[in-house]
């Protein structure tokens, strides 16, 4: 049973704490969308994030409205895209991305995350494709957040990745100086 002193503290911190939920994250398992063509995999993808997250911001809204706590981002988490780059090049990674960031303007989130390579054990060629791509990713889309796993303590460090990421960083800054 909630106790009013609980109550009149949650009041409070509404009223001079500004409290609010920071995000709220839905996470999308899009691993079945992967294929050789690229074009199916891209509409495969969009279709599935317009699908499960379709109400996702009007709920969060309806929470907010009804709890009176606000709702700072809504986002998205999918499972790592470069689990579907295999067999695919820089501009497929390039298309992958602009469908992800299409989908999530679409559904009116803030945040699209997970495009991600997970290389701490060893880099496939289809991770090398997504980290590559990166700087034109990063530059062209508007919601899209990546990620780069390069080492776990059980694991350690992939120096290779370091190397790669390193470079790419760089890349990253040239190819988005002139944005936000």
């Amino acid at each position: 049973m909630i106790r009013t002193k609980e109550i009149l503290s949650t009041v409070r911190m509404l009223q001079e704490e500004n409290l609010d939920v920071r995000t709220v994250t839905m996470g999308i398992n899009i691993i079945d969308c992967a294929g050789p063509d690229m074009d199916a995999v891209c509409e495969a993808v969009y279709a599935k994030i317009c699908r499960k997250a379709a109400n996702l911001v009007r709920v969060c809204d309806e929470m907010t409205t009804r709890y009176g706590i606000p709702v700072v981002n809504k986002r998205l988490a999918i499972s790592p895209a470069s689990q579907l780059l295999g067999g695919h090049d820089a501009n497929d990674a390039l298309a992958l991305a602009m469908a992800l960031d299409r989908a999530a303007a679409d559904v009116k989130v803030d945040l699209l995350g997970g495009f991600t390579a997970l290389v701490h054990k060893g880099m496939t060629p289809a991770e090398r494709t997504m980290i590559e791509a990166l700087p034109i990713v990063l530059r062209d889309t508007k919601r899209v957040c990546a990620s780069i796993n390069i080492g776990t303590t059980k694991a350690g460090m992939n120096v290779d990745a370091i190397l790669l990421v390193g470079k790419t960083i760089l890349q990253i800054a040239h190819a988005t100086a002139d944005t936000q």
